[in-house]
């Protein structure tokens, strides 16, 4: 019995640790990505302005890019830079029923949203 209880409180603190290390990994990797999701909130952001300011709003079923070179461009967003390293990056605009959806992509030397393409 006692041999169960030792080997009860082994596994339940291995446990524990293995949580508390999982959690710290997700906390350092979300801290460190920060940077780069506030860069695609800018990109989408400005992309907002840029569709409503030239009514470039994409039709049923059909996608709209508008490139970081595009908002640069129109002034409503001045640079996609993490230190002093360049970022490129894109907003893709889809008519979902009656709302529009906006996704930003960044592309950085230490970092590429998911799903980015050139």
């Amino acid at each position: 019995m006692k041999e169960m209880r030792r080997l009860s409180i082994i596994w339940g603190a291995l446990l524990i640790l293995i949580v508390a290390l999982l959690t710290t990994f997700g906390i350092i990797f979300n801290k460190k990505n920060k940077v780069y999701t506030d860069m695609e909130k800018d990109l989408v952001s400005a992309t907002k302005k840029y569709v409503e300011k030239s009514f470039a709003y994409p039709k049923d079923n059909k996608e709209l890019r508008v490139n970081y070179a595009d908002l640069k461009d129109s002034g409503l967003i001045d640079k996609l830079k993490i230190n002093k390293t360049e970022c490129d990056g894109y907003t893709i605009v889809k008519k979902n029923k009656l709302v529009y959806e906006y996704k930003g992509y960044v592309k950085c030397p230490e970092y590429k949203t998911k799903n980015y393409k050139n």
